[in-house]
Protein backbone atom coordinates (compact mmCIF):
# COMPACT_ATOMS: atom_id res chain seq x y z
CA UNK A 1 0.00 0.00 0.00
CA UNK A 2 3.20 2.31 0.64
CA UNK A 3 4.55 1.76 -2.66
CA UNK A 4 0.89 2.57 -4.43
CA UNK A 5 0.57 5.32 -2.13
CA UNK A 6 4.09 6.89 -3.08
CA UNK A 7 3.45 6.69 -7.05
CA UNK A 8 -0.03 8.65 -6.62
CA UNK A 9 2.09 11.23 -4.36
CA UNK A 10 4.86 11.12 -7.22
CA UNK A 11 2.52 10.91 -10.44
CA UNK A 12 0.58 14.03 -8.88
CA UNK A 13 3.67 16.04 -7.91
CA UNK A 14 4.65 15.22 -12.08
CA UNK A 15 1.17 16.55 -13.09
CA UNK A 16 1.59 20.12 -10.85
CA UNK A 17 4.75 20.75 -12.74
CA UNK A 18 3.90 19.59 -16.18
CA UNK A 19 0.74 22.25 -15.55
CA UNK A 20 3.12 24.83 -14.13
CA UNK A 21 5.56 24.10 -16.93
CA UNK A 22 2.89 24.91 -19.27
CA UNK A 23 3.11 29.26 -18.97
CA UNK A 24 6.53 29.22 -19.94
CA UNK A 25 5.84 26.42 -23.15
CA UNK A 26 3.08 28.94 -24.05
CA UNK A 27 4.53 31.87 -23.27
CA UNK A 28 7.58 30.91 -25.14
CA UNK A 29 5.68 29.61 -28.43
CA UNK A 30 4.12 32.96 -28.46
CA UNK A 31 7.42 35.07 -28.31
CA UNK A 32 8.98 32.82 -30.68
CA UNK A 33 6.64 33.25 -33.42
CA UNK A 34 8.72 33.76 -36.87
CA UNK A 35 6.36 36.64 -37.81
CA UNK A 36 5.09 39.07 -35.33
CA UNK A 37 5.71 37.38 -32.12
CA UNK A 38 3.74 38.36 -29.09
CA UNK A 39 4.02 38.70 -25.16
CA UNK A 40 1.14 37.16 -23.46
CA UNK A 41 -0.31 38.42 -20.04
CA UNK A 42 1.48 37.37 -16.73
CA UNK A 43 -1.38 35.55 -14.08
CA UNK A 44 -1.45 38.79 -12.21
CA UNK A 45 -2.82 40.70 -15.42
CA UNK A 46 -5.82 37.88 -15.81
CA UNK A 47 -9.20 39.65 -15.30
CA UNK A 48 -10.84 37.18 -13.84
CA UNK A 49 -8.76 33.95 -13.71
CA UNK A 50 -7.13 33.54 -10.23
CA UNK A 51 -5.19 30.89 -8.30
CA UNK A 52 -8.21 29.93 -6.34
CA UNK A 53 -10.62 29.27 -9.18
CA UNK A 54 -7.76 27.25 -10.97
CA UNK A 55 -7.14 25.48 -7.80
CA UNK A 56 -10.95 24.40 -8.12
CA UNK A 57 -10.80 23.55 -11.59
CA UNK A 58 -14.54 24.66 -11.91
CA UNK A 59 -15.06 27.12 -14.63
CA UNK A 60 -17.39 29.53 -12.09
CA UNK A 61 -18.81 32.18 -14.66
CA UNK A 62 -18.46 36.00 -13.50
CA UNK A 63 -20.65 37.23 -11.24
CA UNK A 64 -21.79 40.38 -12.92
CA UNK A 65 -21.92 38.09 -16.24
CA UNK A 66 -24.91 38.64 -18.56
CA UNK A 67 -26.28 35.55 -20.33
CA UNK A 68 -29.02 36.13 -22.96
CA UNK A 69 -29.45 32.33 -23.42
CA UNK A 70 -31.10 30.46 -26.86
CA UNK A 71 -31.89 33.23 -29.15
CA UNK A 72 -32.94 31.57 -32.43
CA UNK A 73 -30.92 32.21 -35.65
CA UNK A 74 -32.74 30.05 -37.55
CA UNK A 75 -35.92 27.37 -38.13
CA UNK A 76 -34.45 24.19 -36.35
CA UNK A 77 -34.54 23.23 -32.93
CA UNK A 78 -30.73 23.20 -32.66
CA UNK A 79 -30.64 26.69 -34.17
CA UNK A 80 -29.90 28.37 -30.94
CA UNK A 81 -27.50 30.20 -29.56
CA UNK A 82 -25.93 32.51 -26.30
CA UNK A 83 -24.81 36.00 -26.09
CA UNK A 84 -22.78 36.52 -22.84
CA UNK A 85 -21.35 39.75 -21.76
CA UNK A 86 -21.42 42.04 -18.37
CA UNK A 87 -23.55 44.71 -17.33
CA UNK A 88 -20.24 47.02 -18.30
CA UNK A 89 -19.52 45.82 -21.61
CA UNK A 90 -19.13 48.77 -23.81
CA UNK A 91 -21.01 49.58 -27.01
CA UNK A 92 -19.14 48.49 -30.35
CA UNK A 93 -16.80 45.41 -28.29
CA UNK A 94 -15.09 43.19 -29.79
CA UNK A 95 -16.75 39.59 -30.79
CA UNK A 96 -15.97 36.09 -30.18
CA UNK A 97 -17.71 33.52 -31.80
CA UNK A 98 -17.15 29.99 -30.39
CA UNK A 99 -18.54 26.91 -31.29
CA UNK A 100 -18.32 23.86 -29.22
CA UNK A 101 -16.60 20.37 -30.38
CA UNK A 102 -17.96 16.85 -29.97
CA UNK A 103 -16.87 14.75 -33.28
CA UNK A 104 -20.13 16.11 -35.47
CA UNK A 105 -22.23 14.24 -33.25
CA UNK A 106 -22.65 15.32 -29.34
CA UNK A 107 -21.86 18.32 -27.60
CA UNK A 108 -24.19 21.70 -26.73
CA UNK A 109 -22.94 25.38 -26.15
CA UNK A 110 -22.60 25.59 -22.68
CA UNK A 111 -19.71 22.45 -22.33
CA UNK A 112 -16.76 23.42 -23.28
CA UNK A 113 -14.35 26.59 -23.51
CA UNK A 114 -15.66 28.23 -20.78
CA UNK A 115 -12.87 29.35 -18.71
CA UNK A 116 -11.45 31.15 -21.53
CA UNK A 117 -14.67 32.63 -22.71
CA UNK A 118 -15.21 34.47 -18.83
CA UNK A 119 -12.04 35.86 -19.59
CA UNK A 120 -13.04 37.41 -22.76
CA UNK A 121 -16.36 38.21 -21.09
CA UNK A 122 -14.68 40.13 -18.39
CA UNK A 123 -11.90 42.08 -20.19
CA UNK A 124 -14.88 43.35 -21.86
CA UNK A 125 -15.46 41.29 -25.32
CA UNK A 126 -19.05 39.99 -26.41
CA UNK A 127 -19.18 36.30 -26.62
CA UNK A 128 -21.27 34.17 -29.03
CA UNK A 129 -21.45 30.52 -28.29
CA UNK A 130 -24.02 28.16 -30.95
CA UNK A 131 -25.36 25.17 -30.83
CA UNK A 132 -25.90 23.42 -34.52
CA UNK A 133 -27.48 19.97 -36.09
CA UNK A 134 -25.72 16.95 -35.19
CA UNK A 135 -25.02 13.89 -37.05
CA UNK A 136 -26.67 11.23 -38.11
CA UNK A 137 -29.95 12.59 -37.97
CA UNK A 138 -28.34 15.49 -39.32
CA UNK A 139 -25.57 14.83 -42.17
CA UNK A 140 -23.07 16.52 -43.47
CA UNK A 141 -23.18 19.61 -44.43
CA UNK A 142 -25.86 20.14 -41.52
CA UNK A 143 -23.07 21.14 -39.03
CA UNK A 144 -21.02 24.17 -41.61
CA UNK A 145 -24.49 25.39 -42.89
CA UNK A 146 -25.37 25.92 -39.49
CA UNK A 147 -22.51 27.58 -38.11
CA UNK A 148 -22.20 29.56 -41.47
CA UNK A 149 -25.73 30.91 -40.33
CA UNK A 150 -25.00 31.89 -37.30
CA UNK A 151 -22.24 33.82 -38.43
CA UNK A 152 -24.22 35.61 -40.84
CA UNK A 153 -27.25 36.14 -37.56
CA UNK A 154 -24.31 37.86 -35.34
CA UNK A 155 -23.03 39.98 -38.51
CA UNK A 156 -26.32 41.32 -38.75
CA UNK A 157 -27.74 41.34 -34.94
CA UNK A 158 -24.76 41.95 -32.65
CA UNK A 159 -24.78 45.69 -33.01
CA UNK A 160 -28.07 45.30 -30.46
CA UNK A 161 -26.17 43.15 -27.87
CA UNK A 162 -23.29 45.66 -27.45
CA UNK A 163 -20.99 44.05 -30.20
CA UNK A 164 -18.77 45.13 -33.33
CA UNK A 165 -19.48 42.05 -36.26
CA UNK A 166 -16.24 43.90 -37.68
CA UNK A 167 -14.34 43.16 -34.95
CA UNK A 168 -15.54 39.59 -35.13
CA UNK A 169 -13.00 36.36 -33.33
CA UNK A 170 -13.43 32.91 -34.44
CA UNK A 171 -12.58 29.65 -32.25
CA UNK A 172 -13.81 26.43 -31.73
CA UNK A 173 -12.21 23.23 -30.33
CA UNK A 174 -12.18 19.79 -31.95
CA UNK A 175 -15.10 19.40 -34.25
CA UNK A 176 -16.09 23.39 -33.67
CA UNK A 177 -12.27 24.04 -34.33
CA UNK A 178 -13.18 22.42 -37.45
CA UNK A 179 -15.78 24.40 -38.39
CA UNK A 180 -14.61 27.66 -37.22
CA UNK A 181 -11.29 27.05 -39.21
CA UNK A 182 -13.56 26.78 -42.52
CA UNK A 183 -15.09 29.43 -41.83
CA UNK A 184 -12.18 31.72 -41.40
CA UNK A 185 -10.96 30.23 -44.56
CA UNK A 186 -13.76 30.41 -46.44
CA UNK A 187 -14.94 34.04 -46.52
CA UNK A 188 -14.63 34.23 -50.39
CA UNK A 189 -16.96 31.22 -50.43
CA UNK A 190 -20.64 31.25 -50.76
CA UNK A 191 -20.95 27.43 -50.86
CA UNK A 192 -22.74 26.53 -47.69
CA UNK A 193 -24.15 30.68 -46.72
CA UNK A 194 -28.06 30.44 -46.10
CA UNK A 195 -29.72 31.66 -49.17
CA UNK A 196 -31.98 33.73 -47.45
CA UNK A 197 -28.74 36.14 -45.82
CA UNK A 198 -28.16 37.16 -48.89
CA UNK A 199 -28.20 40.68 -47.43
CA UNK A 200 -25.20 39.84 -45.56
CA UNK A 201 -21.65 41.05 -47.18
CA UNK A 202 -18.93 40.86 -44.76
CA UNK A 203 -18.43 37.42 -44.30
CA UNK A 204 -14.74 38.53 -42.65
CA UNK A 205 -13.01 37.52 -39.32
CA UNK A 206 -10.16 39.27 -37.70
CA UNK A 207 -8.93 35.66 -36.69
CA UNK A 208 -9.09 32.64 -35.68
CA UNK A 209 -8.70 30.25 -32.66
CA UNK A 210 -8.64 26.26 -33.01
CA UNK A 211 -8.10 24.14 -30.17
CA UNK A 212 -7.26 20.50 -30.93
CA UNK A 213 -8.98 20.94 -33.93
CA UNK A 214 -9.62 18.35 -36.91
CA UNK A 215 -7.54 20.05 -39.61
CA UNK A 216 -7.29 17.79 -42.04
CA UNK A 217 -10.53 15.68 -43.05
CA UNK A 218 -9.28 13.08 -45.60
CA UNK A 219 -7.60 10.78 -43.28
CA UNK A 220 -4.47 11.12 -44.59
CA UNK A 221 -1.54 8.67 -42.69
CA UNK A 222 0.93 11.64 -44.24
CA UNK A 223 -0.56 13.63 -41.08
CA UNK A 224 -2.74 11.23 -39.01
CA UNK A 225 0.12 9.27 -38.30
CA UNK A 226 -1.95 5.93 -37.67
CA UNK A 227 -5.23 8.13 -36.19
CA UNK A 228 -6.73 8.32 -39.85
CA UNK A 229 -8.65 5.62 -40.28
CA UNK A 230 -10.66 6.00 -37.26
CA UNK A 231 -11.59 9.35 -37.99
CA UNK A 232 -12.64 7.99 -41.68
CA UNK A 233 -14.76 5.06 -39.76
CA UNK A 234 -16.67 8.22 -38.16
CA UNK A 235 -17.06 10.34 -41.22
CA UNK A 236 -17.76 7.40 -43.91
CA UNK A 237 -20.31 5.74 -41.01
CA UNK A 238 -21.93 8.90 -39.40
CA UNK A 239 -20.95 12.19 -40.21
CA UNK A 240 -20.64 12.52 -44.08
CA UNK A 241 -22.47 9.05 -44.43
CA UNK A 242 -20.31 8.60 -48.10
CA UNK A 243 -17.44 7.06 -49.05
CA UNK A 244 -14.24 8.50 -49.69
CA UNK A 245 -13.16 6.82 -52.30
CA UNK A 246 -15.07 8.55 -55.60
CA UNK A 247 -16.17 11.82 -53.37
CA UNK A 248 -12.26 12.88 -52.65
CA UNK A 249 -13.35 16.49 -53.58
CA UNK A 250 -15.95 16.60 -50.80
CA UNK A 251 -13.61 15.52 -48.16
CA UNK A 252 -10.93 17.39 -49.42
CA UNK A 253 -13.72 20.54 -49.10
CA UNK A 254 -13.85 19.63 -45.48
CA UNK A 255 -10.38 20.20 -44.87
CA UNK A 256 -9.08 22.98 -43.25
CA UNK A 257 -5.61 22.15 -44.40
CA UNK A 258 -6.67 22.23 -48.01
CA UNK A 259 -8.43 25.48 -48.08
CA UNK A 260 -5.09 28.19 -46.71
CA UNK A 261 -4.48 30.29 -49.27
CA UNK A 262 -2.66 33.56 -49.35
CA UNK A 263 -5.66 35.88 -47.92
CA UNK A 264 -5.77 33.46 -44.92
CA UNK A 265 -6.71 35.51 -41.92
CA UNK A 266 -4.44 35.13 -38.68
CA UNK A 267 -4.72 31.99 -36.67
CA UNK A 268 -3.90 30.51 -33.69
CA UNK A 269 -3.68 26.38 -32.90
CA UNK A 270 -3.18 25.27 -29.80
CA UNK A 271 -2.74 20.83 -29.65
CA UNK A 272 -1.90 18.45 -27.14
CA UNK A 273 1.56 16.29 -27.84
CA UNK A 274 -0.50 13.20 -26.71
CA UNK A 275 -3.87 13.78 -28.06
CA UNK A 276 -5.12 10.40 -28.64
CA UNK A 277 -7.91 11.44 -31.15
CA UNK A 278 -6.32 14.19 -33.09
CA UNK A 279 -2.57 13.28 -33.67
CA UNK A 280 -0.30 16.33 -32.83
CA UNK A 281 1.14 15.93 -36.52
CA UNK A 282 -2.45 17.60 -37.96
CA UNK A 283 -1.77 20.79 -36.08
CA UNK A 284 2.13 20.78 -37.22
CA UNK A 285 1.48 20.25 -40.43
CA UNK A 286 -1.42 22.24 -41.01
CA UNK A 287 1.08 24.74 -39.40
CA UNK A 288 3.58 24.28 -41.55
CA UNK A 289 1.65 25.15 -44.58
CA UNK A 290 0.01 28.23 -42.90
CA UNK A 291 3.78 29.79 -42.29
CA UNK A 292 4.73 28.35 -46.04
CA UNK A 293 1.47 29.60 -47.96
CA UNK A 294 -0.13 32.57 -46.16
CA UNK A 295 0.35 36.03 -45.64
CA UNK A 296 -0.84 36.60 -42.04
CA UNK A 297 0.73 35.77 -38.69
CA UNK A 298 0.58 32.19 -37.44
CA UNK A 299 0.86 31.13 -33.38
CA UNK A 300 1.19 27.90 -32.24
CA UNK A 301 1.29 26.22 -29.06
CA UNK A 302 2.01 22.62 -28.63
CA UNK A 303 2.17 21.28 -24.99
CA UNK A 304 3.72 18.23 -23.79
CA UNK A 305 1.88 15.47 -22.26
CA UNK A 306 -1.74 16.95 -22.71
CA UNK A 307 -4.82 15.24 -23.73
CA UNK A 308 -7.57 15.97 -25.84
CA UNK A 309 -10.38 18.91 -24.81
CA UNK A 310 -8.06 19.57 -21.86
CA UNK A 311 -9.17 23.32 -21.37
CA UNK A 312 -12.79 22.49 -20.15
CA UNK A 313 -11.82 22.53 -16.92
CA UNK A 314 -10.01 25.57 -15.06
CA UNK A 315 -6.00 24.73 -14.50
CA UNK A 316 -2.74 26.48 -14.96
CA UNK A 317 -2.67 24.76 -18.58
CA UNK A 318 -5.96 26.16 -19.32
CA UNK A 319 -4.81 29.84 -18.01
CA UNK A 320 -1.92 30.08 -19.79
CA UNK A 321 -3.59 28.96 -23.61
CA UNK A 322 -6.39 31.59 -22.24
CA UNK A 323 -3.48 33.99 -21.62
CA UNK A 324 -2.29 33.47 -25.40
CA UNK A 325 -5.48 33.64 -26.51
CA UNK A 326 -6.12 37.04 -25.27
CA UNK A 327 -3.16 38.22 -26.81
CA UNK A 328 -3.55 36.74 -30.37
CA UNK A 329 -7.41 38.19 -30.50
CA UNK A 330 -6.78 41.26 -29.28
CA UNK A 331 -3.56 41.97 -31.30
CA UNK A 332 -6.21 41.46 -34.22
CA UNK A 333 -9.29 42.99 -33.51
CA UNK A 334 -8.52 46.50 -32.32
CA UNK A 335 -10.18 49.32 -33.50
CA UNK A 336 -9.77 50.63 -37.15
CA UNK A 337 -9.82 53.97 -38.37
CA UNK A 338 -12.52 54.67 -40.89
CA UNK A 339 -11.15 54.94 -44.70
CA UNK A 340 -13.02 58.59 -45.04
CA UNK A 341 -13.02 60.53 -48.51
CA UNK A 342 -10.31 62.97 -46.90
CA UNK A 343 -7.83 59.73 -46.28
CA UNK A 344 -8.67 58.68 -49.88
CA UNK A 345 -7.28 61.51 -51.58
CA UNK A 346 -3.96 61.96 -49.44
CA UNK A 347 -2.86 58.39 -50.78
CA UNK A 348 -3.22 60.48 -54.89
CA UNK A 349 -0.05 59.81 -57.09
CA UNK A 350 0.23 62.91 -57.58
CA UNK A 351 0.17 65.27 -55.35
CA UNK A 352 1.43 62.38 -52.90
CA UNK A 353 5.05 61.32 -54.44
CA UNK A 354 5.67 57.91 -54.83
CA UNK A 355 9.56 56.45 -55.30
CA UNK A 356 11.51 53.96 -55.71
CA UNK A 357 15.67 53.69 -54.47
CA UNK A 358 17.57 52.11 -56.85
CA UNK A 359 21.46 51.73 -56.46
CA UNK A 360 21.00 54.98 -53.61
CA UNK A 361 18.36 57.00 -55.51
CA UNK A 362 15.43 57.71 -55.22
CA UNK A 363 13.39 57.26 -58.94
CA UNK A 364 9.87 58.52 -59.63
CA UNK A 365 7.38 54.91 -59.31
CA UNK A 366 6.35 55.30 -63.04
CA UNK A 367 9.62 56.19 -64.48
CA UNK A 368 10.82 53.08 -62.40
CA UNK A 369 7.89 51.01 -64.29
CA UNK A 370 8.98 52.06 -67.48
CA UNK A 371 12.04 50.65 -67.23
CA UNK A 372 11.55 47.69 -64.77
CA UNK A 373 8.10 46.90 -65.14
CA UNK A 374 4.63 47.05 -63.71
CA UNK A 375 4.68 46.28 -60.14
CA UNK A 376 2.57 47.06 -56.54
CA UNK A 377 4.16 48.93 -53.52
CA UNK A 378 3.04 48.01 -49.89
CA UNK A 379 3.42 49.71 -46.93
CA UNK A 380 3.66 47.93 -42.92
CA UNK A 381 3.38 51.87 -41.36
CA UNK A 382 1.11 53.07 -39.89
CA UNK A 383 -1.42 49.85 -39.62
CA UNK A 384 -5.36 51.42 -40.27
CA UNK A 385 -3.68 54.95 -40.67
CA UNK A 386 -3.01 55.24 -37.21
CA UNK A 387 0.21 57.01 -36.97
CA UNK A 388 2.83 54.96 -34.86
CA UNK A 389 5.87 55.71 -33.62
CA UNK A 390 9.17 55.60 -35.48
CA UNK A 391 10.52 53.36 -33.37
CA UNK A 392 7.39 50.86 -34.60
CA UNK A 393 7.33 51.67 -37.83
CA UNK A 394 11.14 50.71 -38.48
CA UNK A 395 10.23 47.46 -36.43
CA UNK A 396 7.06 46.89 -38.86
CA UNK A 397 9.14 47.18 -41.63
CA UNK A 398 12.10 45.02 -40.75
CA UNK A 399 9.40 42.26 -39.89
CA UNK A 400 8.22 42.90 -43.22
CA UNK A 401 11.26 42.13 -45.33
CA UNK A 402 12.71 39.48 -43.25
CA UNK A 403 9.02 37.61 -43.81
CA UNK A 404 9.76 38.09 -47.51
CA UNK A 405 12.84 37.17 -47.58
CA UNK A 406 11.56 33.70 -46.14
CA UNK A 407 9.60 33.52 -48.88
CA UNK A 408 12.06 34.31 -51.45
CA UNK A 409 10.60 37.77 -52.61
CA UNK A 410 13.46 40.40 -54.12
CA UNK A 411 12.26 43.97 -53.26
CA UNK A 412 13.18 47.55 -53.13
CA UNK A 413 12.57 50.09 -50.78
CA UNK A 414 9.46 52.51 -51.71
CA UNK A 415 8.79 55.70 -50.08
CA UNK A 416 5.48 57.77 -49.75
CA UNK A 417 6.09 61.64 -49.44
CA UNK A 418 3.40 63.76 -48.61
CA UNK A 419 4.37 67.15 -50.28
CA UNK A 420 2.15 69.45 -48.13
CA UNK A 421 3.47 67.69 -45.06
CA UNK A 422 0.21 66.67 -43.17
CA UNK A 423 1.48 63.06 -43.19
CA UNK A 424 5.06 61.63 -42.29
CA UNK A 425 7.22 59.90 -45.26
CA UNK A 426 6.16 55.87 -45.24
CA UNK A 427 8.50 53.31 -46.81
CA UNK A 428 7.27 50.07 -48.06
CA UNK A 429 8.34 47.66 -50.53
CA UNK A 430 8.18 47.64 -54.15
CA UNK A 431 7.86 44.05 -55.46
CA UNK A 432 6.97 42.05 -58.66
CA UNK A 433 3.77 39.62 -57.76
CA UNK A 434 0.41 38.82 -58.58
CA UNK A 435 -1.85 41.30 -58.05
CA UNK A 436 -4.16 39.23 -55.48
CA UNK A 437 -0.51 38.44 -53.50
CA UNK A 438 -0.10 42.29 -53.17
CA UNK A 439 -3.33 42.67 -51.80
CA UNK A 440 -3.27 39.78 -49.73
CA UNK A 441 -0.12 41.18 -48.06
CA UNK A 442 -1.64 45.07 -47.70
CA UNK A 443 -4.57 43.40 -45.54
CA UNK A 444 -1.54 41.04 -43.60
CA UNK A 445 0.17 44.30 -42.47
CA UNK A 446 -3.03 46.35 -41.72
CA UNK A 447 -3.17 48.54 -44.28
CA UNK A 448 -6.10 50.19 -45.77
CA UNK A 449 -4.83 50.46 -49.24
CA UNK A 450 -1.96 49.69 -51.81
CA UNK A 451 -0.60 50.97 -54.77
CA UNK A 452 -0.52 49.42 -58.35
CA UNK A 453 1.90 51.06 -60.55
CA UNK A 454 2.61 51.27 -64.10
CA UNK A 455 4.21 53.55 -66.83
CA UNK A 456 1.82 55.80 -67.19
CA UNK A 457 -0.48 55.74 -63.66
CA UNK A 458 -0.60 55.07 -59.66
CA UNK A 459 -3.65 52.96 -59.13
CA UNK A 460 -4.80 52.92 -55.77
CA UNK A 461 -6.50 49.84 -54.63
CA UNK A 462 -8.73 49.32 -51.53
CA UNK A 463 -6.81 46.09 -49.19
CA UNK A 464 -10.05 45.26 -48.12
CA UNK A 465 -11.90 44.80 -51.25
CA UNK A 466 -8.94 45.30 -54.28
CA UNK A 467 -11.34 48.23 -55.78
CA UNK A 468 -9.74 51.62 -57.03
CA UNK A 469 -10.22 54.24 -54.96
CA UNK A 470 -8.50 57.13 -56.63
Amino acid sequence: MLVVAAIAVLENLALIVILFRSRSIVRRSMADAPDRPLQIPRPRDDAFGSWWRTALQIPYHPRDMQLIRNLAYGPEPRHRLDVWRTSTTPEGAPVIFYLHGGSWTFGDKREQGRPMLHEFVRRGWVVVAANYRLAPRSPWPAQIEDAARAFGWIKKNIASYGGDSTRLVIAGGSAGGQLASLLALGEKDPTWRPADMEDVTDWSVRGALSFYGVLEMTGDEAHWHGRGRGLLYLLERRVVQVPVKGHEDLYRSLSPYDRIQTDAPPFFVVQGGNDTLVDVHVARDFVEKFRRVAYAPIYYVELPFTQHSFDITASPRTSATTRAAVAFAESVAGLRSPLSAQLIASYQVPPTELSVEVEGEWRDAREFARTDGPFFVVTPDNPYSNVVSDEENVRRRDELRAFLSRRGVLVRTSRAHDTQGTWPDEFGVALFVAREDAQALAVAWNQNAFYEVNADVVVVRAADSDEVLV
